[in-house]
């Protein structure tokens, strides 16, 4: 039920803040269909709209992807960090094989977001996308990464890797655009979806991911940040700061700060929206 309520929250947003069509596509179990269609259902009446949706069975588009799944959670995911363990955090890198070729472009977004803007602007950052670029990702703002890549770090005194540099700092997967077409033709992003690269590049950074699909796009845009559009944070403004402790505030703001005019409000670690003090 507290995934449904985010839900028709974050559906709720988008709809205040826009006034051109949503086609949702929701990655479902069978069991939970009937609540969630009566939900957004709901929501859609609420603002007299017109409710566009297709859904799509998780555990069939896992079984349909099994291998690749099984290959990212290999080394992504080396130790249990609950809901993490979901099929869903290992099949976002292979959207565009999962999906239906004629989903060109897909914005995904988790469910404990709240829109300040009109989604449709978020959209018009694919026509940004340099040539290379085959998703778009923002920073993830906490230093998760500058601990996961210590090892890599000590060794290499001065690397930007992990660092607060825009870019380095590792991603966060709440709010991604993938521009599927582009993934689908792009010989370099399909190469790294292969065992012996993926662990190259982990030897490489010394790394051992547990974050799943987070932790792919973060590790591979180290190494080819190219692939990667850099979405601003105003896109996805987290706003759990669980790491302020472990580190102290001085470092802690380096990575957590957000300048600009806040677009989308991200309540990560069961922050409360309405305790945002951005």
């Amino acid at each position: 039920m507290k995934i449904v309520r985010g839900m028709a929250n974050t559906y709720h947003s988008i709809l205040e803040n826009t006034q051109y069509p949503v086609y949702l596509h929701v990655l479902i179990d069978p069991n939970s269909k009937m609540r969630t269609s009566r939900t957004l259902r709901k929501v859609a009446r609420t603002f007299r709209r017109r409710l566009n949706v297709t859904y799509y069975d998780v555990n069939d588009m896992a079984e349909q992807n099994r291998a690749a799944i099984s290959l990212i959670r290999k080394y992504f995911f080396s130790k249990d960090v609950g809901r993490y363990n979901d099929d869903i955090f290992f099949l976002t890198e292979v959207f565009h094989d999962a999906f239906p070729k004629r989903l060109r472009k897909v914005i995904f977004i988790d469910v404990d977001l709240k829109f300040l803007s009109d989604i449709r602007l978020l959209h018009q950052e694919f026509a940004k996308f340099e040539s290379e670029n085959v998703i778009g990702i923002a920073p993830d703002l906490q230093p998760q990464y500058r601990m996961d890549f210590a090892k890599y770090r000590n060794e290499h005194p001065g690397t930007s890797v992990g660092s607060s540099r825009p870019g380095k700092q590792g991603f966060n997967t709440g709010v991604v655009l993938f521009d599927l077409d582009r993934m689908r033709n792009s010989s370099l992003y399909n190469s790294l979806l292969n065992d012996t690269a993926l662990e190259n590049l982990c030897k490489k950074y010394q790394f051992d991911g547990y974050l799943g699909h987070q932790d792919f796009y973060t590790l591979t845009g180290m190494e080819y940040p190219e692939l990667y559009y850099k979405l601003d944070c105003t896109w996805n403004r987290q706003l759990d700061v669980g790491w302020r402790n472990e580190v102290g505030k001085e470092l802690f703001d380096k990575y957590h700060q957000c300048e600009g005019k806040i677009h989308v409000m991200h309540a990560n670690g069961d922050a409360l929206l309405k305790d945002a003090n951005v």
